[in-house]
Parts: structure tokens; sequence; C-alpha cells
């Protein structure tokens, strides 16, 4: 059964007047792959940094096993990190490099030569032993750290965007290596990354951070059908968000009101809504249809086309309400061709009531 392996308490971090984390409190579960997510400066990397014991923190408490580690050295914790920049030694070889941690920790020489052996093997450098890294391909590399710290055998790992220098084909192959690997070692993975495709992919939790505070938490599906706050929807992506306020009709029924028009809604969240309330309707952009004439669905709104961009089989069209409000549409190739429109045609934007999605506030 799984439970917390690390638990950080209302952690605060500041530099001078200057706040990077603030009242951040987070469960991590033993042998889960979990992703933290956010914009630059919002506190991510500062938090994998405090995990890790290279960075005081400067308030909370930091548990392991319900043990407080604050003040433990990094060696004590045992919480090897995967560096963006991957921070091997360019004097050493792939053996050597890979064994650096397993002298550190005082390991005898015959174990070291076993465990590194086996190790690159698994990553599939055996053949690459002796070679200098800067005789390696930028894949190769990421696997000779990865093996520097699996070798000592933790139970945690921290990775901080170890996949941004990769191309896009080599980012997605070590993806599916990474998930492979955590899946099999049962070692609790916390991972920072921009990529959202990364996070989505691999993670079995998502954690959406902002100004040093965690937004969202909770599963790639649940973050992306119900996101909490108009930032999370903002920051995903691919959705269109409406500002409305609750009104009820003569009839009983309650609808949300904006400047881009009137709109049903059949999400739970309507029955808690009082007169007035101010919300914030999210509508995913492979919900929404676009037709040329109006008239076809209970939820509708005049919108410009402003952009498009092509995506493989897919199109992302861009438009925009006469109110300023963005709509993200996302459409197969095929029916975007039989739409025949163009940047600068009104088309109508709608979706059924059951497909909104509701945020208070």
């Amino acid at each position: 059964m799984s439970h917390a392996h690390i638990s950080l308490r209302n952690i605060r971090k500041t530099y001078g007047d200057a706040v990077a984390v603030e009242n951040l409190n987070l469960d991590i579960e033993e042998g889960k792959f979990v992703a933290i997510m956010g914009p630059s400066g919002c506190g991510k990397s500062t938090m994998l940094r405090m995990l890790a014991g290279l960075e005081d923190v400067s308030g909370g408490d930091i548990l392991r096993e319900g043990q407080w580690i604050n003040e433990l050295s990094i060696w004590e914790r045992d919480m090897p990190m995967v560096w963006q920049s991957l921070a091997l030694f360019p004097f050493l070889t792939v053996r050597k490099n890979v064994e650096f941690g397993l002298r550190m920790k005082g390991v005898g020489k015959a174990e070291r030569k076993t465990r590194v052996l086996d190790w690159l093997q698994k990553l599939g450098l055996e053949g690459y032993a002796d070679r200098g890294i800067d005789q390696l391909s930028g894949g190769q590399r990421q696997r000779v750290a990865l093996a520097r710290c699996l070798v000592t055998e933790p139970s945690v790992l921290l990775l901080d965007e170890p996949l941004s220098a990769l191309d896009a084909h080599l980012s997605v192959q070590m993806q599916g290596e990474l998930k492979r690997l955590q899946r099999e070692l049962g070692i609790t993975f916390v991972y920072v990354t921009h990529s959202h495709s990364e996070a989505f992919s691999m993670a079995d939790t998502v954690v959406i951070m902002n100004q040093g505070r965690i937004e969202q938490a909770g599963s790639p599906e649940d973050i992306y059908l119900r996101p909490a706050t108009p930032f999370v929807a903002r920051f995903l992506g691919g959705s269109s968000i409406f500002d409305c306020k609750a009104r009820r009709l003569k009839s009983g029924e309650m609808v949300l009101e904006g400047p881009d028009g009137s709109f049903k809604c059949t999400g739970p969240e309507m029955a808690d809504l009082d007169e007035g309330q101010q919300v914030s309707l999210i509508v995913r952009a492979d919900q929404i249809s676009v037709t040329a004439k109006a008239g076809w669905a209970e939820n509708e709104v005049a919108a410009r086309v402003v952009g498009e961009e092509f995506i493989g089989a897919l199109v992302n069209l861009r438009l925009e309400t006469a109110a300023g409000t963005a709509i993200t549409v996302q459409l197969q190739q095929r029916d975007m061709q039989a739409l025949d429109i163009e940047v600068g045609t009104t088309v109508t934007a709608s979706w059924h009531p059951e497909d909104g999605h509701i945020i208070n506030g």
C-alpha cells in the first residue's frame, strides 16, 4: 500500500526580501512518479534543491518516512539528482563517472565493479565503459547521468529538467526509458519540467506551481479534465475561459451569463452556485465545434478566426469573440478543410452543456 514517503509542511524559502516558495504543502507517495510544473521563477527547482539539501529551508519541515530531515546533509539524505546540465565529469571515463557515488560511500572495489557493470548493461552502455564523456551522444550522456545516480540504489531520485537539451525524437525515447526504469525499480521520482508532454505522459501525480505556491496537485487526467483554477487552465493551454456570473431564470434554471452571452452548464458545480456569483467557465478545445452558421447548439458564440496552427493530423483554430475572449478549437484536418474558412472569417463556436467545467471565483 502506498503512503507518504516524503512530506513537505508549510515550506517557505526566501532570499532577502524575495519569496521563492511560500506555504508549500505536499505529500509524495512511495514509489510514485511525481512531476512538478510551472512557469519560470515559480519555485519548482528551488523546491527540488531544498529536498536534495542543496538549499536550506527558511521555514517549515521536510519529513521522510515521518522523520524530520531539514538539517541532514546531502549525503545523509541519499536523494541523488540528475541535473539539466547532467554535471558529468569530463575528465573521467563512463565507468568512473558511474562509479563516483559508490566511491564516496566507501563501497569496496569488487562490489563497485559488479554494480557499475550491471547498470551500464541495464542502460545499454556496456560497450562504452572506457570512453570519455566527450565521445558520447546526448542520449548516451543522459544514460550515464542516470546510471551514476541509480547505481547507489536510492529510494528517491530527483530530476531537474533532464531532457531539456535533447532533440524531440530522443526526448520521447528517453521518456519511455525513464518511465520503464521507475516502474521496474519502484523508486520515487520527483521530476521538474517545463514540458506538458513529459509530465502528462510519465507522471502518476502532476503538481502545478505558481509564484511559490501549489495551484493544483493530482493525477494527469484529473488536472486535464478538471483544472482547479483559471491559472492552471491557462498554463496547460488548450482551453477557453469565459468570465461569467450565475443568474437564475424565472423557470428556476441557473445559467451562466457574461460578455459573450448566456450559457447552460449541467456540471455538478451548478447546484452550489448563488445568484450573481462570479465564476470561470472552462471548455476544452476538443469539446468545441465550429460551424459557418448559428442555431445548431444550446451554447453558441460568434467569433472571428484569428489564426491556425497545424499539428500533423490536427489543427488548432484560434478564435476571438467581439468581447475579446480567446477561444481555441481543436479540429481534424479533414474537418478544417470541409469548413473552408480563413483568417478573418466569422464563425460560430458551440459546445454541449455537459462539456463545460466551472471554477468558482
